[in-house]
């Protein structure tokens, strides 16, 4: 199929001096079509064909020319074929032509919904020169009016000079079918009003400084498509006053979140969208408004777990200070800096043999110490993971020293001072305290 699209022959030239002729317009839907209704059965088995052609395609100008030539042949196929094998820069999506439209101008001009919601989709934009509804309205009658002109100089023409100039009947008929266009295109453009106000329109609140919107298609867009929206949001319940605004011309996702504002302020938000024809009425949201916050912070309250963290460490630190086996700070970090400085000297045990670690496991608790890096995983000189036997046989309170282990798990530079201090009690009769003795024992 690029193959056969690099016969079409559409060059920038051709379409700057006059309207391109029926008769390619009529090649490109041949060109285009033939793959989808002959040897290919379905639009995907077209873009399997197409897949493999991608490196034969023609030039970014003729494919351009002919996106424009499908758009305005409303040839729904070949649209979706050429956005698949080209992107938007190559087909100069929103570069207008020389009649200053775009291919999304004329598609909703001619209200072809399905070929301007695949052109919105792809990021398609309306012309630049449309800055308002008259200058759309003077483009239009303009090129209404040159059509018409060149087709009854053309008529004159051929009625004075016979029927041996074919080269000015072909003039003729491509002016005839330009006109149709343009006339189509105004026509569509006067009956066309505003869009109605977009549906389901909601609020709700993300963060402590941001609110989400969330909307849909107005339920009539009233014969032209809607192709951007906007999102206000004022604090003020009559809009008189914005506090901000936004324009979402992306309609794959009809969200939007409304981040930088003040935590507890009420905001009220409402959407609106937009047409050739202009802004629609707004819609409020549903609720009306709503305020950033966080449930953490409502009521004024502080936070539940708020400076726990802080009288947790000063009770540790008044008891570490009170026990008659804890030594003093300075030596306690001298000592944690000796054994940061002589891991990896203590890690060196892990690749001999030993009989600290369990090579088959029994009936019993056991500590495991998994050390990785990226795929690599440190295993003994047994090839196993460092496995250490913690007692024989399982307490009836399996879940209460789970829950005590992984606590000490965060503490494991007081593994030693800890085991110190349980070693008086051991003595005990307490199954639990003898149970947590043995952890530290293994964990030490």
């Amino acid at each position: 199929m690029t193959q056969q699209l690099q016969n079409l022959h559409l060059s920038h030239n051709k379409k700057s001096s006059g309207p391109t002729s029926p008769s390619a317009a009529k090649r490109l839907y041949r060109n285009l079509s033939e793959k989808l209704k002959g040897s290919h059965s379905s639009f995907d088995e077209a873009y399997f064909f197409g897949r493999s052609d991608r490196f034969r395609k023609p030039s970014a100008m003729q494919s351009s020319d002919a996106l424009f030539e499908a758009v305005e042949q409303q040839d729904l196929d070949a649209v979706q074929i050429l956005l698949y094998q080209y992107s938007s820069d190559e087909l100069d999506l929103n570069t207008p032509n020389s009649e200053g439209l775009t291919p999304l101008d004329i598609s909703i001009m001619t209200n072809n919904v399905p070929i301007a919601r695949l052109l919105l989709k792809a990021g398609a934009r309306e012309s630049p020169h449309f800055v308002s509804l008259e200058s759309r309205a003077v483009h239009l009658s303009t090129l209404v009016q040159e059509a018409q002109r060149r087709v009854n100089e053309l008529s004159a023409q051929t009625l004075s000079e016979g029927l041996d100039n074919s080269d000015k009947e072909k003039q003729l008929k491509a002016w005839e079918w330009r006109y149709k266009l343009y006339k189509r295109m105004k026509t569509g453009f006067e009956h066309a009003r505003v869009p109605e106000a977009p549906a389901n329109v909601r609020l709700s609140v993300t963060s402590s400084t941001s609110l989400t919107i969330t909307y849909q298609e107005p339920l009539s867009v009233n014969s032209a498509v809607v192709t951007k929206y906007r999102v206000e949001w004022s604090c003020l319940k009559d809009f008189s006053l914005l506090a901000g605004e936004m324009i979402l011309d992306n309609l794959q996702s009809q969200r939007c979140t409304i981040s930088g504002l003040t935590t507890g302020r009420t905001y009220y938000v409402q959407v609106s969208a937009y047409n050739m024809k202009g802004w629609g009425p707004s819609q409020p949201s549903l609720p009306p408004s709503a305020a950033p916050s966080n449930w953490r912070e409502c009521e004024g309250r502080e936070p539940k777990h708020r400076g726990h963290i802080e009288a947790m460490e000063r009770l540790l630190q008044q008891v570490r200070a009170t026990h008659q086996h804890y030594s003093c700070g300075d030596t306690s970090k001298l000592q944690n800096s000796s054994r940061k400085q002589s891991v990896s000297r203590s890690l060196k045990h892990l690749f001999h043999s030993s009989n600290k670690f369990v090579k088959t496991l029994k009936r019993g608790l056991y500590v495991a110490a998994v050390f990785y890096h990226k795929d690599s995983l440190l295993v003994t000189n047994e090839d196993q993971v460092p496995i250490v036997e913690i007692d024989d046989s399982c307490t009836s309170s399996i879940m209460q020293d789970f829950l005590w282990f992984a606590k000490l798990s965060c503490m494991w530079e007081d593994v030693r001072w800890l085991r110190q201090s349980m070693s008086a009690s051991v003595s005990s009769s307490s199954s639990t305290l003898q149970a947590r003795q043995k952890m530290l024992a293994a964990a030490g």
